[in-house]
């Protein structure tokens, strides 16, 4: 156990990068606990209980959520190793869209991912983004979310964005993207955006905001096309 006063000569950086730690440890083992008790829950039920899957659907649901938002904090406040190689852009966009339309939010979700597009990071961080960014827009669009993958060829950029029907961000929403954990206001809409801009920026892109075509709001990640240049750890 840690005395006051070693609690005391710990810099402040250190010690919330050891509380974020023992969070994510702590209530990750309760929330695995919730998935396979929902499993086995939904596997025992007679066909017919509805409304029961129904309740245990939505509680699995918040449990992910919980576990994203976790998984989030950590990676925006502890220190990120990248593991890269060559990262199919559409092909991630695409499951991504896939496995979001299977939920039963009754939007509709659709990816325009017309060609193949490479880029050189790291898979995994890119998809925790996209799952955020995604989970976000879910929250406020009104009708359909729309994510595309694109090149800008002279600029040698790969493009993925999304965008939805909705209200555009507000302030204490876009807040998020220079100040992290400046407001707890939209707090999960602000955890994708900050998360996203740290993730991007570690691949040598940037992040672009605003509204989009339809009225609503759109997010933009900008990778550099087919190139190891840029990237980092921190």
């Amino acid at each position: 156990m840690t005395s006051n006063t070693e609690s005391a000569r710990t810099p402040p950086a250190r010690l919330v990068e050891m509380v974020v730690r023992t969070l994510r440890h702590e209530v990750g083992d309760l929330l695995q606990s919730v998935y396979s008790a929902v499993a086995i829950l939904q596997e025992r039920l007679p066909r017919g209980q509805n409304l029961e899957r129904t309740i245990l659907g939505d509680l699995r649901g918040r449990a992910e959520a919980c576990k994203n938002e976790l998984d989030a904090t950590h990676d925006l406040l502890c220190p990120m190793a990248l593991q890269v190689g060559w990262v199919e852009l559409s092909e991630l966009a695409a499951g991504l869209v896939a496995s979001f339309a299977l939920r039963p939010s009754g939007l509709q979700i659709r990816c325009d991912a017309p060609r193949p597009v490479k880029v050189w990071g790291d898979a995994q961080k890119l998809g925790q983004i996209g799952t955020l960014l995604m989970l976000a827009l879910c929250q406020s669009a009104r009708s359909q979310i729309l994510t595309c993958v694109a090149c800008r060829e002279p600029k040698g950029e790969a493009v993925w964005s999304f965008s939805h029907d909705g209200p555009d961000a507000d302030p204490e929403q876009l807040r998020w993207l220079n100040e992290p954990f400046g407001t707890t206001r939209e707090a999960r809409f602000g955890l994708g955006l900050a998360l996203a801009r740290r993730v991007v920026e570690l691949h040598g892109g940037r992040i672009e905001v605003g509204a989009s075509d339809d009225g609503g709001f759109r997010i933009a990640l900008i990778l550099p096309l087919e190139s190891a240049e840029g990237i980092r750890n921190d």
